[in-house]
């Protein structure tokens, strides 16, 4: 029964991902690689296929989703692009495991938009330009409804005073251009989570192969040569190769520092699952992470770092600590 719990909270959390990390409208990123993983691993199933085709005519009737022209083709295209890279390695079994072939498949397809979007920078600009549209309107919608619950629930008067105005405007300026920078990041993890997702249900449940399943969340990690990809992404940050470099570095790091801190949350609830007695426990800690969620986030990240070389869960199944919550 807890093995079967810690699948639903993995599958949650894997949804979460997809549906609030990524950039725009999270359907086509959860329905395309899900369609042509039963096209291409259920084909002799008429209820999977009619399945399949169903959720392609929605995500690819004109019109359909959020964006213009542009957006609209973009976003199928890196969910197509995705999709099959993603069948054509789960199909020669490489990656083995189904976390590592997400990050192999949305690895790949990052690199080729990155050379499209070198080799011809009006594609590169034409997206960008669109993202910018999108991510603009939600700051100004986030905004009207900001002054709404202001007005409503008395928590000040909308609109406090120009300085104060103009202090929000400049912060809400800068995170639209930070968005800008790392949307592709944001689209990376939002994939990953989405293929891991759509694979673990087209083989009904994995099959029964623990491989087939996404990772407990306490048990979440990855390959460790993925630390290379992080030094890599700091030092394109550092060297002075040109904005080019620097944008793939800014993405890389927040991919993978978001991926290390992941690692070291786990650690973190695997190490708190083999102490805690009660519920009334996790209550305490759950509370105690909100209030020094600074101090807890640091933590997580270094601890997810350094566990490519420590393997603090390993180290303290040795010693006899148990991590499963029982």
């Amino acid at each position: 029964m807890s093995e079967r719990r810690g699948t639903v909270v993995s599958l949650a959390a894997l949804l979460a991902v997809a549906v609030f990390v990524a950039p725009v409208w999270a359907f086509p990123l959860l329905a395309v690689p899900f369609a042509l993983l039963l096209l291409g691993q259920r084909t002799g199933e008429p209820f999977g296929v009619a399945v399949a085709l169903m959720l392609l005519a929605l995500v690819f009737v004109p019109g359909a989703g959020p964006g213009d022209s542009g957006g609209w083709h973009f976003v199928r295209g890196w969910c197509l692009l995705a999709g099959g890279l993603f069948l054509a390695l789960s199909s020669a079994g490489r990656p083995a495991g189904l976390l590592d072939r997400s990050l192999a498949t949305v690895g790949i397809a990052a690199a080729a938009v990155a050379v499209l979007a070198l080799a011809r920078p009006a594609f590169g600009a034409a997206m960008d330009g669109w993202m910018a549209g999108q991510i603009r309107e939600a700051a100004a919608a986030s905004r009207e409804l900001n002054e709404a619950l202001k007005a409503v629930f008395g928590v000040g008067p909308a609109g406090e005073g120009t300085s104060s105005a103009a202090t929000g405007l400049a912060i809400e300026a800068w995170l639209v251009r930070f968005e800008l920078a790392i949307y592709p990041a944001r689209f990376g993890l939002a994939t990953t989570a989405a293929l891991s997702l759509g694979w673990y249900f087209a083989r009904r449940g994995g099959a029964g192969r623990p491989e087939d399943r996404p990772p407990l969340v306490r048990e979440f990690a990855f390959r460790d040569e993925l630390i290379w990809v992080l030094i890599g992404g700091l030092a394109l940050l550092v060297l002075p190769l040109g904005t080019a470099a620097f944008r793939i570095g800014e993405n890389a790091t927040v991919f993978m520092g978001t991926l290390y801190l992941a690692r070291g949350a786990a650690i973190l609830g695997w190490m708190a699952a083999a102490s805690v007695t009660s519920v009334w426990s996790w209550i305490v800690i759950g509370i105690g992470a909100v209030l020094a969620f600074p101090i807890v986030a640091s933590t997580a990240l270094m601890l997810g770092i350094g566990d490519t070389w420590l393997h603090v869960r390993e180290r303290l199944r040795a010693v006899g600590m148990n991590g499963s919550g029982r």
